[in-house]
């Protein structure tokens, strides 16, 4: 066992000697200690086993290769190794399996999804050029689903995968499968919980900073109606005299129509995001030539926005304490009362 000498056991952390009982999971190669194999039952890399990971040494002749290997070519990151992504980007590590093809093969200079079906059920895993490489399925010439791997150099609306890699930042993975299906299929449709759930402060997060705005502004109109019912029941007078007759049919109006821009959202604010992108991204293309200036333009005005979703939930958050103290203490009663207090 002199190949895993000097490792350590991912249960207890200790490192192993050539005296140790060793016994390797069948998935991955990872190397445990038999009692700590025995004490966990199962492998400490089982979730990953699914996504390709394969166990690396981090002491031997094998380490330094290993640590190249784990160091993502998309942004830097530098990862634990035998890891199959990313753990900042998602894109998938470099792992020397086999020859790289010959850059001069005609059918590697044609983008993957232009290439003939016959040649693409079965990618090439091997990479040539850092950035994402994804594998997604979509109709062949024959009408039925064919496998098709997606490279960094390929180009999706005219656009290299890497550079819409750089501009979405987090998730490029499932945002780069999205936009290739819509390049083929054009369709708009693509489920999005956290635009369904979020609505604003998601295409805010994204920097799609004018949908954003109108959107937050809309949600925000239509769900005066409610609130004003609110405080006009439990501080009629705060409106005097004024006529609220229109208020319920109002509020109940808004409220539908505040669903269905959700669904809205949840069904198209991906395609939203796309046409969004590639107008910045064509905009860049035009500024930037390709190179690093290029790279720091996309990850500067691509990549996402924690602050301006917290700042719209804070204003929602203020807005909801306005309403609190405007309805006065009975709405604050009522609300305990419907939480159990």
């Amino acid at each position: 066992m002199t190949r895993y000498t000097g490792n350590h056991c991912p249960v207890c952390e200790q490192a192993f000697t050539d005296e140790d009982d060793i016994v390797v999971c069948p998935d991955c190669g990872t190397p445990y200690h038999r009692a700590c194999w025995q004490k966990v039952g199962a492998c400490m890399h089982k979730s990953e086993h699914a996504a390709g990971f394969e166990w690396q040494p981090e002491f031997g002749p094998e380490a330094e290769k290993a640590a190249q290997e784990a160091t993502c070519p998309n942004c830097g990151t530098h990862n634990q190794p035998g890891a199959a992504q990313c753990s900042h980007c998602g894109c998938p590590l470099p792992k020397d399996d086999g020859p790289r093809p010959d850059p001069k093969d005609e059918d590697a200079q044609v983008p993957i999804y232009a290439r003939d079906p016959s040649t693409v059920h079965k990618p090439d895993n091997s990479r040539t050029t850092p950035g994402p490489r994804i594998d997604t399925y979509t109709d062949d010439d024959n009408g039925g689903i064919c496998r098709r791997e997606i490279g960094p150099e390929d180009t999706i609306d005219g656009i290299k995968a890497k550079d819409w890699a750089a501009y979405v930042g987090r998730s490029p993975m499932y945002y780069l499968m999205q936009f290739f299906r819509m390049s083929m299929t054009k369709q708009k449709v693509a489920v999005c919980l956290s635009a369904f759930l979020f609505g604003p402060a998601y295409l805010l997060y994204r920097k799609m900073w004018k949908e954003g705005l109108l959107t937050a502004l809309l949600s925000l109109a239509l769900s005066v109606p409610s609130l004003i019912a609110i405080v006009a029941t439990f501080n009629p007078s705060l409106f005097g005299s004024m006529p609220l007759h229109w208020v319920p049919v109002a509020a109940d109006v808004c409220a539908i129509a505040d669903w269905i821009v959700r669904i809205l959202l949840g069904l198209f604010s991906v395609w939203l995001y796309r046409n969004t992108s590639k107008k910045n991204i064509d905009k860049i293309y035009s500024e930037y030539p390709e190179g690093d200036a290029r790279t720091d333009a996309l990850l500067q005005k691509g990549g996402t926005s924690i602050w301006a979703a917290l700042l719209y939930f804070g204003i929602v958050l203020l807005l909801s304490s306005l309403v609190i103290n405007l309805a006065g203490p009975g709405f604050v009663q009522y609300a305990m009362a419907m939480a159990g207090y």
